[in-house]
């Protein structure tokens, strides 16, 4: 399961960009919605003004004497030219009509002044007569289309924007026909917006106001991560100290925390208390139990052999006069059997309970070691019980040099321990005239046995405390592996436990750095 520090970050840097972006793309709906319909609104306001002033000046007349002037001008320069030179100077003069027509020039500097920002090719307006000829426009209004029969803006879906095309995707085009006065009646008027200069504004209008947003998003991001992280801090210095504080140590937690957090320390310092004075009369029983266990039990195991040498020298002593029952022996030897197994049990248990309290190995009681020596201390230690069974111990290095064996500090007393408790176990569960074989190589150390295994399905439960798997008739307390994994825990070493792969049988546990 995710940190809570984590699952909130996640929410919080997925879910506020998320929000940003859909707030943001609808204000960019809106104000584009908003500024089509201004910018829609202007133009039709342009239009009825210049309908309202279209009659103020005679444009038609101002036409007519343009046009007669040109036709004047031009008879004169081609007086040698026959009657079909003439018939096509007045189709020329029909084709040219709009060059009689009254043409604002605005950026040839007829405004004067300061203009500010504006832009010459924002807008156009033209006007016609019913005829379709163009009596005024400015620069850009002078190549618009006359269409007589449009009334309203010239949407996609209508045939004339087919005849306009590509020039009417470039400006947004209303048409309006002044009917009010009688003289003017048929008169078509358009005015235009450039599309393209109408979208950069919006597009910079946007821009100004959503990137200061973007900024603003990823300041606030930070300022999340920040916050988050500092709300966190107290739990993260009281999870640093709980990872090295010894059970046995009942120190209270010393930390800045929020009064929500506040409870949690109360009750683990008080928990600390409760652990460590647990653990002190648990450690004190174990040694007293021991120790009380121990003197008895030596003293029945001194009885014991005390009664097997009198037997012994009394059979031999009067074999014939006073015949020992062999029951009597055989119950003396079991006698002596179960009290070196409860010493046995006895001794288990007190390492046990001195390792349990332990979370890690004070510095100074590790070191590197010779393996070499070490196993051969450890070897010699279990040769006797070997021999018993006719076991063949036989160790196996895997490296060049004895150096690179498990390059760590331990403890060695501990182990050795680990070591005589691999060993002793595959003596006491392989059969007579086999091998246990312990292989030391650069990233383990492994014992290996010829026994029959366990069963696939209880080897997972080995290193548990006092679990033996049903039909065992060797004699144990069921701690020896779990002695083993204690101490390969406080090495911070990993326990693997497995049957041999066939068609080799036995079993092997291995000891191995992480990873």
């Amino acid at each position: 399961m995710k940190s809570i520090q984590q699952r909130l970050l996640t929410s919080l840097l997925i879910g506020l960009p998320l929000l940003w972006l859909l707030t943001s793309s609808f204000i960019a709906w809106r104000f584009w919605h908003e500024t089509n319909e201004i910018n829609d609104t202007q133009i039709t306001q342009v239009a009825r003004y210049l309908v309202s002033i279209s009659g103020d000046d005679d444009l038609e007349g101002d036409y007519e004497k343009k046009r007669l002037e040109g036709k004047k001008h031009k008879s004169k320069s081609h007086d040698k030219k026959d009657k079909r030179d003439k018939a096509g100077d007045e189709d020329d003069d029909h084709d040219n009509d709009h060059d009689y027509a009254k043409i604002y020039k605005l950026k040839d500097g007829e405004l004067l002044g300061n203009l500010g920002d504006t832009k010459d090719d924002y807008m156009g307006f033209a006007i016609w007569d019913s005829k379709g000829r163009l009596l005024m426009a400015d620069e850009n209004g002078q190549s618009f289309k006359y269409l007589a029969n449009q009334q309203g803006f010239v949407d996609e879906e209508d045939s004339a924007y087919q005849r306009l095309n590509p020039f009417s995707r470039q400006w947004r085009l209303f048409y309006i026909h002044d009917d009010s006065l009688r003289h003017h009646e048929g008169r078509v008027i358009a005015v235009g917006q450039n599309l393209k200069v109408r979208r950069e504004m919006i597009a910079h209008t946007l821009q100004v106001q959503i990137l200061p947003m973007f900024i603003g998003l990823l300041a606030f991001l930070g300022l999340v991560i920040w916050s988050v992280r500092r709300g966190f801090a107290p739990l993260t210095q009281i999870s640093e100290t709980l990872s090295s504080h010894q059970l046995q140590d009942d120190s209270p937690i010393v930390a800045e925390v929020p009064k929500e957090v506040q409870p949690l320390v109360t009750a683990l310092n008080e928990l600390f208390v409760k652990v460590a004075d647990t653990l002190e009369r648990e450690q004190r029983f174990t040694a007293d139990a021991s120790h009380e266990l121990r003197s008895p039990l030596t003293a029945l195991k001194l009885q014991i052999d005390l009664l097997q040498q009198k037997l012994i020298e009394q059979q031999i002593s009067q074999p014939k006069n006073n015949p020992i029952d062999d029951d009597v022996i055989y119950h003396t030897e079991r006698i002596s059997e179960g009290i070196d197994r409860a010493n046995h049990l006895v001794e288990q248990l007190l390492i046990l309970a001195k390792l349990a309290p332990q979370q890690q190995l004070p510095k100074s009681e590790l070191q590197r070691i010779d393996w070499l020596s070490l196993t051969d201390e450890v070897l010699a230690s279990c040769n006797r019980q070997a021999r018993e069974k006719s076991i063949q111990l036989k160790r196996l290095v895997e490296c060049e040099n004895a150096e690179d064996i498990l390059p760590i500090e331990v403890n060695p007393t501990l182990f050795k321990l680990l070591l005589r408790n691999l060993i002793d176990n595959a003596i006491r569960y392989s059969p007579e005239g086999s091998i246990v074989e312990l292989q030391l190589t650069p990233n383990s150390i492994k014992v290996i046995d010829n026994g029959f295994g366990a069963p696939p399905d209880q080897i997972h439960r080995l290193s548990e405390r006092f679990y033996r798997p049903a039909g065992q008739s060797q004699r144990g307390s069921g701690l020896g592996l779990s002695i083993v994994h204690q101490i390969a825990e406080l090495h911070g070493l990993q326990l693997q436990i497995s049957n041999r792969a066939l068609p080799e049988t036995g079993f092997m546990v291995t000891v191995n750095l992480p990873g």
